[in-house]
């Protein structure tokens, strides 16, 4: 039993990881560029995104069935 769990958390932590790099890019874009630079545009629309996808990623995997 404990190992499913194991399983369980181990999967959350794998689909979380796009999460991180796009909280880094957001961190990146509103620490050290400035709002009309252009690479402020590009990191907030990577850091969105990435976010979207691990959302995404969770919500197919937290929906799935268990078999």
């Amino acid at each position: 039993m404990s190992n499913q769990s194991g399983d369980f958390h181990k999967h959350i932590a794998l689909r979380s990881v796009p999460g991180i790099a796009g909280i880094a890019c957001l961190v990146i874009a509103f620490g050290m560029t400035a709002l009309t630079h252009v690479m402020f545009t590009v990191l907030v629309a990577e850091g969105v995104v990435l976010i979207g996808r691990t959302a995404l990623l969770l919500r197919k995997y937290l929906k799935t069935p268990v078999e």
